[in-house]
């Protein structure tokens, strides 16, 4: 399940999944990280809580849709902040990194544990 946070930054899209992640949330998400384009952001920067989402319970389908769709908007991918506990999170979130970041063009994913969430927002409030 995802549900949309606020944000008091219009660039920053801030998202919670929860218990699972499945097609039609993927969905929801390229809709709200559209809207935040049609608003007229070249850069989008987001913070997703997954804290509460077990990797198994993560689609296929999801995790493929979610990923080409991120390939095919990492121009407009800004700081990515994910908000989570576990050695295996921050293992992928530091993978991903290390092939997609890069902070010349403002990309930039890190992953923070739960513990940390007031550095996450620091990190994604500032506008790339």
């Amino acid at each position: 399940m995802i549900k949309k946070l606020e944000s008091t930054k219009d660039y920053v899209l801030a998202i919670e999944i929860a218990n699972e992640y499945v097609h039609a949330d993927v969905e929801q998400c390229k809709q709200w990280f559209d809207e935040k384009l049609a608003q007229g952001k070249d850069k989008v920067n987001l913070i997703c809580k997954v804290d509460e989402l077990p990797v198994t319970h993560i689609s296929c389908r999801a995790f493929w849709e979610d990923g080409l769709f991120a390939l095919r908007h990492i121009k407009n991918l800004g700081h990515i902040a994910i908000i989570g506990h576990g050695k295996l999170l921050k293992i992928m979130v530091g993978m991903d990194g290390a092939m997609f970041n890069r902070s010349k063009k403002g990309l930039v994913e890190r992953y923070f544990d739960v513990s940390e969430m007031d550095k996450a927002w620091d990190f994604v409030n500032e506008e790339v």
